[in-house]
């Protein structure tokens, strides 16, 4: 069997087994057979198991409950499938931003090479100096010198009282510095075990900054991405005369990788210093390892409380009593999203009777959104109690919410309307929804396609549009999760095919229309498949 895994940065990798296995096992763990560095693939998330001869099955794991992973959804062929299923011969199986693509017949060995090639491309675009030593093992038999032991001791007593990266950092390149007296230290981890390393810090010999190490992009890749130990004892035409690297091997994968070299007329690396510092890697990586775990917890159950704060103010402050005019219809449907959260709606009765409508989406950081759905609101009644038309209110609203420090920013519609004679007043900011349907399903759009959002471009002067609802017409506002939800393919529904639906809407009272469009797109509304708010407003005039 060889099985090729593509990822969404194009990066493939091939993995062969031998004609006896029986079972592969993929996750997020290095314990895995085939290893997907990703925090929405569980540690164990599926397994291949063989049946009898060349058949395979798709067996699902158990899946934690408390973990992003619960909602990671397993395609074959683009079809969601039960354990159990059988997978053939290029089979391709979909698991968050992964590809595996399954080659059971040995007749077609050559198929996959792609990926071997390709791989072979980027480990000539970074090749290491004359006389480099690589170890590919970092659990190799090693041999420690007398006293390191107590030495690895004291490491591990020591960082084990640090519960953030930086200090991490800090204490293990002190500990380096001690033990092998280099001329630069340099050190960079990531909390996920794939991408560019998120924090760098280097030392000098003389307690100073450093600059970037000679290659250490080539040095990044090796010990990261292919997770090998380097040893240069002796570098000529170099700026360094000796050089070492080794990857910091955590359970979540590779987490990062620690540099060092020294000048000339020094003393050179050497296999024992190799042995030390993979060692001392170990023990780093291991609290490396819950520094990160931890991190990422706090940050999901941070994101799970203000997403739910969210959700709690969009309750509180979503109308109730909602105003009623003759011969104006509205049906409303809203569903939370599962990852973010931010839509807001509002209607008021204006002091002159007429009708005053409100229908957003703001993106920003969840606190953020929270305040910015608070100031949308106030500023919809205050302006509505003064009687300003749509665009006022849109320039208010982008002086109140432009920060650049704290971007912040609302797609939406604002719309008032005489419910008797139809005539109407708006003005839309951004990516907005707004069409109003003819009474022989003619489709017009009341979006400003070049007006940004508001509070993303200071002092943008926002304009107004006017019509004419008419009689027996249908008005639709959404928000953009209308159009991203996905369905049990993680295929989006998509903006254009939202309005030919919209189009076929006409003449139907509101509640009648809304219950339609949500059948019409019952693979995409009904179940837990939408990341952002969903928000329609129905309204038709008999």
């Amino acid at each position: 069997m060889h099985i090729v895994t593509q990822d969404e940065k194009k990066q493939r990798r091939g993995f062969d087994f031998p004609e006896d296995v029986d079972l592969v096992r993929v996750g997020s763990t290095t314990d895995c057979e085939v290893y997907l560095p990703d925090v929405r693939i569980a540690e164990e998330h599926f397994q291949l198991r063989r049946l009898e001869g060349s058949s395979w099955i798709l067996e699902h794991c158990e899946i934690p409950a408390d973990g992003p992973a619960q909602f990671t959804r397993l395609y074959v062929n683009a079809l969601e499938v039960p354990t159990g299923t059988e997978v053939h011969h290029h089979d391709e199986i979909a698991i968050s931003r992964f590809l595996l693509t399954l080659f059971l017949d040995n007749s077609s060995a050559n198929a996959p090479r792609s990926a071997i090639v390709e791989e072979a491309s980027k480990i000539r675009e970074h090749p290491l100096p004359p006389g480099a030593e690589v170890r590919k093992d970092l659990f190799a038999e090693v041999t420690l010198p007398p006293r390191m032991v107590a030495r690895l001791a004291d490491l591990a007593f020591d960082i084990n009282r640090y519960a953030d990266l930086s200090t991490l950092m800090s204490a293990t390149i002190r500990a380096v510095q001690e033990m092998f007296n280099p001329h630069q230290v340099w050190m960079g981890t990531r909390r996920h075990a794939y991408g560019r390393m998120e924090f760098v810090e280097t030392r000098m010999d003389d307690g100073s900054t450093g600059g970037e190490p000679h290659l250490i992009d080539t040095f990044v890749f090796r010990c990261t991405e292919r997770g090998q130990l380097v040893l240069c004892s002796s570098l000529e035409s170099f700026p360094v005369e000796t050089m070492m690297c080794i990857p910091l091997l955590a359970d979540r994968g590779i987490l990062g990788m620690i540099y060092l070299d020294r000048k000339e007329d020094s003393v050179p690396f050497g296999e024992t210093d190799l042995d030390c510092l993979s060692a001392m890697g170990v023990v780093v990586a291991r609290q490396l390892d819950r520094i990160v775990a931890d991190q990422v917890e706090l940050h999901e159950a941070i994101k799970a409380g203000q997403l739910s704060f969210v959700r709690e103010l969009q309750a509180v402050m979503d109308p109730t009593n909602v105003p009623q005019w003759e011969g104006l219809q509205m049906a409303m449907y809203c569903k939370p999203g599962l990852d973010a959260s931010g839509d807001i709606f509002d209607v008021m009765r204006l002091p002159n009777g007429l009708a005053s409508y409100v229908c957003g989406h703001i993106g920003a950081a969840p606190t953020t959104t929270a305040l910015a759905m608070a100031q949308v609101r106030a500023a919809f009644r205050m302006g509505g109690l003064h009687a300003d038309p749509p665009h006022v209110l849109l320039r208010a609203l982008n002086w109140i919410l432009h920060n650049e420090q704290n971007p912040c920013a609302l797609s939406g519609v604002g719309l008032v309307m005489n419910p008797k004679t139809g005539a109407m007043q708006f003005s839309t900011a951004g990516d907005a929804g707004a069409v109003v349907v003819g009474a022989g399903g003619q489709v017009r759009s009341l979006v400003h396609e070049s007006a940004p959002e508001a509070g993303s471009l200071a002092e943008y002067a926002y304009t107004g549009g006017a019509g004419r609802f008419g009689d027996g017409e249908t008005m639709i506002l959404f928000t953009p999760g209308c159009y991203t939800v996905c369905d049990e393919n993680d295929q989006p529904l998509g903006k254009t095919h939202f309005l030919e639906a919209a189009a076929d809407l006409y003449g139907q009272p509101a509640s009648t229309a809304l219950d339609e469009l949500l059948s019409d797109f019952h693979p995409y509304f009904n179940g837990d498949r939408q990341n952002d708010d969903i928000t329609i407003m129905v309204l038709h005039r008999e």
